[in-house]
């Protein structure tokens, strides 16, 4: 690892578990010095993972990160009804499309402190932007409109937000794969798996930031139940996604970085429900260092993921309030793989025969022979995932959308007659 990169991981993890120094921030001299205070701040365990990009993807990426930072502090920071307009108007101003600042922002939100610094200093940002390479700057530019789009779009008409996620981190997600893995990218469409990388972590930010009001929920414990109901079908999707991208990413660095998020974010949800993370907080730098040096590695590095969010789902199901979900650990000692479905590398790009793949891989793990009483309770664990992993398939389609429907119907059917 270079001496540049190191001085960077050193100054992020320094930066990772404190208060944020706003008033440097904003005697920062240069956009360079100012990304380089704010990046971790504003961006958590992804502002780390940028720090393991070699120097070229660093620097974009950092620019890219920061620029959506600022795409938030106006979504959700601006006045109502001018937020929406106010977004357009920063992603314009950004992307060099008009020479207007976008207008300033109130003053005293704690809990975006960050990003409205990086708004205060929207200038910088764009100069960060304009200082990259053409492509570069291409890349971004398509970034941020989808983003605004999206995000101009929740504002006037509040968006489910598992969608919400898949357009907007999801979208995000791509941009990073095809900064990293541009051949992988080209050779299949990986947007439908990148949502999913998204939804995972716009549930994990919902949980952390405490969103009861939009999921409905009462207390945490109501919070955490229904978010870790909406994260079985998107954690697929991921796995999927990183198995097929993991020897595909040519920087090392661009490895470690991808591990790195992958293995903080299943930590943080296993956090949530109690269940053992991949592992311990101390070696998961080391973990992800390991992870990037082949593919064998990489692919130990998943196994120990989907068995902690196996984990994580029974940790779910045993503090369910409903009597038959609650196995206990005889439960647990049986049906420890409900994730380890088979190769996740042979695992297709698009989630709707993916989620049919999985659902039959669950109903054909169970018993063939006529009942004879009851099936053990980690035999009903199964049944009870492989229908959550088929509604979850409904849940997907879009309103009055037949054909979408007939397509799924057909592969349920097909998957069902298939002896193989």
């Amino acid at each position: 690892m270079s001496g540049g990169r190191l001085g960077t991981l050193t100054d992020g993890l320094w930066h990772l578990h404190r208060t944020p120094d706003l008033a440097a921030m904003r005697a920062a001299r240069s956009p360079d010095e100012l990304a380089r205070l704010a990046l971790v701040p504003a961006a958590r365990n992804l502002g780390m993972a940028a720090g393991f990009l070699p120097a070229d993807l660093r620097s974009e990426a950092t620019a890219a990160l920061l620029a959506c930072r600022v795409l938030n502090a106006y979504e959700d920071l601006s006045a109502r009804p001018l937020a929406a307009g106010a977004v357009v108007a920063a992603v314009d101003y950004l992307n060099g499309d008009t020479d207007t600042p976008p207008p300033p922002l109130p003053t005293g939100c704690d809990a975006e402190a960050v990003d409205l610094v990086l708004a205060e200093r929207v200038g910088d940002v764009r100069e960060l932007l304009s200082d990259l390479p053409l492509e570069g700057r291409r890349r971004i530019c398509r970034l941020l409109t989808d983003v605004g789009q999206v995000m101009a779009l929740n504002l006037d008409c509040p968006l489910p937000r598992t969608a919400y996620g898949e357009l907007v981190l999801g979208r995000a997600m791509l941009y990073l794969c095809s900064l990293i893995a541009e051949d992988a990218c080209a050779e299949a469409d990986l947007s439908e798996l990148a949502g999913c990388i998204g939804v995972t972590a716009q549930l994990a930010n919902d949980l952390r930031d405490g969103e009861l009001v939009l999921y409905g929920a009462g207390d945490r414990e109501e919070l955490t139940r229904a978010v870790m109901q909406r994260v079985l079908v998107p954690v697929l999707g991921s796995i999927a996604l990183l198995a097929r991208l993991g020897p595909r990413i040519h920087s090392r660095g661009a490895r470690v970085a991808m591990a790195y998020l992958t293995i903080t974010t299943t930590a943080f949800l296993c956090a949530a429900v109690g269940a053992p993370a991949p592992y311990r907080r101390p070696v998961r730098l080391a973990a992800a260092l390991l992870a990037a040096v082949s593919t064998a590695h990489w692919a130990a590095m998943l196994q120990r993921v989907r068995c902690s969010v196996d984990g994580a789902i029974h940790g779910l199901l045993d503090a369910s309030p409903h009597p038959s979900a609650r196995a206990g650990s005889a439960a647990r000692s049986g049906a420890a793989d409900l994730l380890a479905l088979g190769d996740p590398g042979s695992m297709p790009p698009a989630v709707g025969p993916l989620i049919v793949g999985a659902t039959f891989a669950l109903v054909e793990a169970l018993p063939g022979e006529p009942l004879t009483g009851e099936l053990p309770e980690f035999h009903v664990r199964r049944m009870m995932i492989a229908d959550h992993l088929a509604f979850g398939a409904l849940d997907r389609l879009r309103p009055s959308d037949a054909d979408a429907l007939r397509d799924l119907a057909t592969r349920f059917q097909l998957a069902a007659l298939d002896p193989a």
